[in-house]
């Protein structure tokens, strides 16, 4: 394993009010070790932030998730190649989502365990699954 990539329920989890405690806990963990996001988890959450309703803590989002955003550097973001996109196409799984299955084919390409709180969603596709959550 390279290190983690992290799905968009656990990194959003990190925008919470109040975010899990054993949430906080891995994160505390893992403060060293070589964390990722696909550019799938990147658009997940622009959408979700400029759907919050309230205006003020939407606002305040947006500009945290901005200054984050440009932080997190091309060797953080994990964009979708052609290797991944074959991969993609070879996954079947339980995955309600294709979404899902492209953020699972660049944990599988890159040899990133996936650290999700969804861990039957991606059961069987043979990758290293963490759930912070538990």
């Amino acid at each position: 394993m390279n290190g983690y990539l992290l799905a968009t329920d656990v990194f959003a989890e990190t925008l919470e009010t109040r975010p899990d405690p054993k949430v906080e806990a891995w994160f505390a963990w893992a403060y060293d070790r070589p964390k990722f996001l696909s550019v799938i988890t990147a658009g997940e959450l622009e959408r979700a932030i400029r759907a919050v309703p309230d205006a003020r803590r939407r606002t305040q989002m947006v500009a945290w998730w901005s200054f984050a955003f440009r932080g997190l550097g091309s060797e953080l973001l994990l964009p979708i190649t052609p290797a991944i996109a074959a991969r993609w196409g070879q996954m079947t799984g339980p995955a309600a989502r294709d979404t899902e299955l492209l953020v699972a084919a660049t944990a599988a390409e890159h040899g990133l365990a996936l650290v999700t709180g969804r861990t039957r969603t991606f059961l069987g596709l043979g990758l290293d699954l963490i759930n912070p959550f538990q």
